[in-house]
């Protein structure tokens, strides 16, 4: 007795959103170039916070590595985005 075959056929509206779904997530992931520049801004602002705390020694050095980091951050973050 032979076999019947049935071939799945998915249906087009199926297909649509299963590529709309796709689509959807690509964009929702952020790129890894911007979640350096978000770390180093959130870096350079956790270390005048921890000195505000008195877990880090206030110095002018820490300070200015804070500001560093934060700064460069964020010319990072403008770049990426496209506004300079």
């Amino acid at each position: 007795m032979a076999t019947l075959t049935k071939t799945y056929q998915p249906k087009e509206q199926r297909v649509a959103l299963t590529w709309k779904w796709d689509e959807f997530i690509e964009k929702l992931i952020p790129r890894r170039c911007m979640l350096v520049s978000a770390g180093l801004i959130l870096a350079g602002l956790s270390i005048p916070a921890l000195m505000l705390f008195h877990v880090l020694p206030a110095t002018f050095f820490l300070g200015f590595v804070g500001f560093a980091l934060a700064a460069t951050g964020g010319v990072m973050a403008l770049i990426l985005c496209g506004e300079i």
